[in-house]
């Protein structure tokens, strides 16, 4: 919710109908998260996957649209493949979330049913346009989080949810908020084309380091963050803790899952740790949720060579284990595949399953041409013969 200027519509008839409630919740009946949780659900809105088309683009009434400005990323495009949830000021579409009184339940749904995707004019008043779809950054701290109810401001995010804590202390996973400008959530510190700042996971227009107008991982300068930017931590969140083997495994030459195979996280309370290198003194690329599953690519002295989250890095031997046959499944002759509600192109879409990602058959349809799947917390169905096991 990157905000320059307030300004109010001119029209008092349009302001009164496209002016957002925010409303305060109680924070005691929020669900508590670990700082892991929230940044695989912020990753999933980052990286996620969808087809744009300028042709279902249409769900805006001419009423709106000279308070829409589409984003940079759909400029001249007829068709392509996005990665990320455009930025929609007001807007809280997310994966499991959508904007106040839209006629959908998801972004994905959103786009399913024709909306507008994102809208970057943030001086076109404080709230959100009817038919747009997409995620502001308080939207997407709050989905994050997941933080149930009306859509927060930057403000009232803070004020309701989060205690302040010094720069000092601040963790992956905590968020830096300038109230009624912009929030986002803190990655880790480090310099960006020399300059020093924080790399972030947030929704914004800005295009200083590059990337869409919408959710990505970026970076916030010094310069800006002490500007008016406030650490703070989630009141309901819970401390990651990962259960360490009681006593080390001899490191074998030979390893218990070959490469070139799969195998799932499982030997983790809920998560193990990505590294740059096969070392525990190497350099942290993220986290792994436990059950994920992985393409092994290669064995070295106790690690795993993989790929997760387009990143190439390494997991350690332990903390995973072999998987059976015929239960996970990966795309076949497609890069994208629907995730429905139902066994039908009918149903709505929940979410979608990409390449390399690798997701548990739990059921099938009556008609043997559609499986039931489970993959990133999603259970939904798609259709079977774009889909092939990987045992």
């Amino acid at each position: 919710m990157k905000k320059f200027s307030y300004m109010l519509l001119a029209l008092a008839v349009v302001t009164t109908t496209i002016v957002s409630p925010f409303k305060q919740v109680n924070a005691a009946v929020q669900t508590s998260i670990t700082r892991s949780e929230a940044e695989q659900r912020a990753l999933n809105m980052i990286n996620l996957n969808w087809t744009y088309s300028n042709i279902k683009n249409s769900n805006l009434s001419a009423n709106y649209l000279q308070f829409v400005t589409q984003p940079t990323q759909f400029n001249n495009v007829t068709t392509s493949q996005v990665t990320g949830i455009p930025y929609n000021w007001g807007g809280s579409d997310s994966l499991n979330s959508n904007s106040y009184n839209a006629p959908w339940t998801n972004f994905l749904d959103a786009i399913n049913n024709n909306a507008y995707a994102g809208n970057v004019n943030t001086d076109a008043g404080y709230g959100y346009i009817p038919g747009t779809a997409g995620i502001d950054c308080s939207g997407f701290v709050q989905a994050s989080f997941n933080i149930s109810g009306y859509k927060l401001s930057t403000s009232t995010l803070f004020n309701e949810y989060f205690t302040k804590i010094n720069l000092s202390d601040i963790k992956h996973m905590d968020i830096l908020d300038k109230p009624g400008d912009h929030v986002v959530i803190f990655d880790k510190w480090g310099s960006r084309n020399g300059v020093s700042g924080a790399f972030t996971y947030e929704a914004t227009p800005d295009q200083t380091y590059g990337g869409i107008q919408g959710t990505k991982q970026y970076f916030i300068t010094m310069t800006e963050l002490n500007s008016g930017y406030i650490p703070g931590r989630y009141i309901n969140l819970i401390e990651d803790t990962q259960t360490p083997a009681p006593t080390p495994a001899p490191i074998q030459t030979t390893p218990a899952i070959p490469s070139n195979g799969f195998a799932q996280v499982s030997n983790v309370s809920f998560y193990a740790n990505f590294r740059l290198a096969p070392s525990t003194s190497s350099s942290l690329l993220g986290t792994i949720a436990k059950g994920t599953i992985l393409h092994l690519d290669e064995y070295s002295s106790g690690w795993y060579k993989t790929s997760y989250k387009g990143q190439i890095g390494f997991v350690y031997a332990n903390l995973v284990s072999a998987i059976p046959t015929n239960k996970y499944v990966a795309l076949n002759n497609v890069s994208m595949l629907n995730i429905r509600s139902l066994p039908s192109t009918s149903g709505s879409i929940l979410g979608v399953i990409s390449t390399n990602e690798y997701a548990e058959v739990i059921g099938s349809s009556i008609d043997g041409n559609w499986y039931k799947i489970k993959i990133n917390g999603i259970e939904g169905w798609s259709s079977k013969k774009y889909l092939n096991y990987i045992y």
